[in-house]
């Protein structure tokens, strides 16, 4: 047990709670959710949200309410510089200023379904008896091919009992770019080539090559667009680069690790894993190689 304070000790359960709010910054609802992966979990909300009061009073995260129209405004939660030395040990070099402060505003339906998405997945991931790997959080991981720059909205790797292996780069897309545009720089086409070249640099069997998970967060009819320009894109559409859904859809899904909520560049239902993966052995032995973001 460490402690902070002559009035706050710190547990297990709260060095939990601190690795889960840096992963991304989430809502106390959303940290109720994720509990459910902690050693001993929130039963209550209003109980989580007292020991998140404890731990704001004691100058450990902050928080700061998400925009909303409609309903009352629910908060999300950030680690200070306190809270990540807690994490990290007093020698560890701190993130940039940005890491400790408020999200723009423009920001926040985006860091919300995020959010949303990477409890669902990592409440799953559990159950499932799968390993998380190499996560990264939102542009922290950079992607450098034939001319492209791209900042996947975060990564992760899932190891299987099976001894299979996955890696993923999100990309969450709320709409506001275009499908096509021979003019913007910002465009999906752009990200669809750029994240096309980067995969193809990778041999077929590598447990790094990546697959780009899109989600839509407000069109269910832009996954459609999506695959369209995709197989319209891609130097090789037969092999397997995009899976594509919509937010709704994913967060249906009971277990997103294996049922059926995403459809393939090549128009293929499935889940985030292929089936015969989960039971299978791998045809042959692979090392895994050291993260590249």
């Amino acid at each position: 047990m460490t402690t902070t304070s002559p009035q706050l000790h710190i547990t297990d359960r709260d060095l939990e709670l601190l690795g889960a709010i840096e992963l991304h910054p989430l809502t106390a609802e959303q940290l109720l959710r994720l509990s459910n992966t902690f050693r001993q979990p929130f039963t209550q909300l209003r109980l989580l949200q007292r020991r998140l009061k404890r731990l704001a009073d004691s100058g450990i995260i902050r928080s700061w309410p998400y925009s909303t129209t409609t309903g009352a405004s629910p908060h999300y939660f950030k680690l200070n510089r306190t809270g990540f030395r807690l994490l990290h040990g007093e020698y560890e070099p701190l993130p940039k200023r940005r890491y400790f402060e408020a999200i723009a505003a423009g920001h926040h339906h985006h860091t919300r379904c995020l959010g949303d998405v990477l409890v669902h997945v990592l409440n799953n991931i559990i159950s499932s008896g799968a390993v998380l790997q190499n996560f990264t959080r939102e542009n922290s991981c950079r992607i450098d091919a034939d001319g492209f720059i791209l900042f996947p909205d975060c990564t992760f790797q899932l190891s299987l009992q099976s001894g299979h292996k996955f890696r993923y780069f999100v990309e969450l897309d709320n709409g506001t770019e275009r499908i096509r545009s021979a003019i913007h720089t910002e465009s999906i086409e752009r990200k669809i080539r750029g994240y096309d070249a980067y995969q193809s640099q990778f041999d077929a069997l590598d447990p790094l090559r990546p697959v780009v998970l899109f989600i839509t967060t407000r069109s269910s009819e832009r996954t459609r667009h999506i695959l369209a320009a995709a197989r319209k894109t891609m130097r090789n559409p037969k092999r397997t680069v995009f899976l594509v859904t919509d937010l709704r859809t994913f967060l249906s899904a009971a277990d997103p690790i294996s049922d059926v909520c995403l459809t393939d560049n090549r128009g293929r239902q499935r889940g985030l894993v292929p089936a015969q993966s989960k039971i299978s052995s791998p045809s042959k032995s692979i090392a895994l190689a050291p993260a590249l973001c």
